[in-house]
């Protein structure tokens, strides 16, 4: 009777073992579809629009991916796609450009990105994904702040996508592309403090005379920070954070996103972005404790851009709402630096689950 019963039971359980598999076999390709469409949205946006907008950036591909990894629905993407193409005119591609002999002689070069996509998609052909990214992060680390941080976050975002989809090839290509033709280095400070002393650093460099005095006389982002890269002593006077890589991540974002809620900044919003996007690279990196080090000083620099910081962490009540729930008030926005920052927070959150990441993602919602 138990052999019996046994055999029975085991019947049973093949039966829904195998049902069970078919279904997660059927969510998988109906996913997998979804993610096709994407691909092809993306790639067929892509083909045509230049990253470059006279001095403005093309967000939309970057929208696009953050919007469906947030929301994993194709006709909001691809209503939002020609709602933005309608109302922002965005730089085609050239049909006609220069064949040029290496990836480096298109370096810091916006007007080669053709050229760039060009050898970068041969050399994914000969080399695979992994292996280019790999070897273009090793060899232009210092360029992971350019242009405000976009490239990096580009890249990032598409990096992750591929690994769902590799349709997605293509928009990997034309990341690099646009990371490698936007190229610009910043410096890296080498005085190592404790974290805890980072509040009372940043308070240090704020007040310094000569960092205030190009704080308070120049207009643009990019004069400020030319005019703090060119400043002799300002390496001195910044600062990178000891310890592990975990740590620094965590140090970062505490004084980071406190720093945003107080004041809403664009700036501020693409360094969250921005370190987001070198931590999800990470397996690329060589020595990814170095590049922390990097993007430290570049994050620094760049707040100090800022014309009003505020580093105070203000009310410790917390949000108590999900990531969900929070990713659910973001549905209906339209604003691409809205999406943008909460697929970021959201994402960093998986592994940094700080409140200050929501209260960010909040501040922007509803100011």
């Amino acid at each position: 009777m138990r052999k019996d019963w046994e055999k029975n039971n085991l019947f049973e359980n093949s039966v829904y073992l195998s049902y069970n598999n078919i279904r997660d076999i059927l969510l998988e390709l109906i996913k997998g579809e979804i993610f096709v469409y994407i691909s092809e949205l993306v790639n067929e946006y892509g083909r045509k629009y230049s990253p470059y907008m006279d001095s403005l950036v093309n967000h939309l591909p970057m929208t696009q991916l953050a919007l469906f990894r947030l929301y994993e629905d194709y006709d909001k993407v691809r209503d939002f796609t020609e709602a933005i193409v309608d109302k922002v005119k965005i730089e085609p591609v050239k049909s006609e450009y220069l064949s040029v002999n290496s990836i480096e002689d298109t370096l810091g070069k916006p007007e080669l990105y053709e050229s760039c996509v060009r050898l970068i998609k041969r050399e994914i052909e000969e080399k695979g994904v992994d292996a280019v990214v790999r070897n273009i992060l090793n060899t232009y680390y210092l360029g992971i702040s350019s242009d405000l941080f976009h490239p990096i976050i580009r890249l990032a975002y598409a990096v992750e996508s591929y690994k769902l989809d590799e349709g997605l090839e293509e928009e990997v290509a034309r990341a690099l592309a646009y990371y490698v033709t936007a190229y610009r280095e910043g410096k890296v400070f080498k005085r190592e403090i404790h974290g805890y002393n980072i509040l009372d650093e940043m308070e240090a460099l704020v007040k310094d005379p000569y960092i205030n005095m190009i704080r308070s006389s120049l207009a643009t982002t990019g004069h400020k920070l030319n005019a703090l890269y060119n400043y002799d002593e300002f390496q001195n006077k910044g600062f990178v954070i000891g310890g592990f890589e975990e740590n620094k991540v965590r140090l970062l974002l505490n004084l980071i996103l406190p720093t945003f809620v107080n004041s809403n900044d664009s700036v501020i919003l693409h360094c969250i972005s921005g370190l987001h996007s070198v931590v999800a690279l990470r397996e690329y990196f060589d020595d990814f404790n170095n590049i922390l080090d990097i993007a430290t000083s570049f994050i620094i620099t760049h707040l100090l851009t800022v014309d009003r910081l505020d580093f105070a962490n203000g009310s410790n009540t917390l949000l108590d709402f999900s990531w969900p729930h929070i990713i659910c008030l973001s549905k209906d926005t339209t604003d691409i630096h809205t999406i943008k920052l909460t697929y970021s927070c959201s994402e960093l959150g998986k592994v940094y689950d700080t409140v200050g990441l929501k209260k960010a993602v909040n501040r922007r919602l509803f100011g």
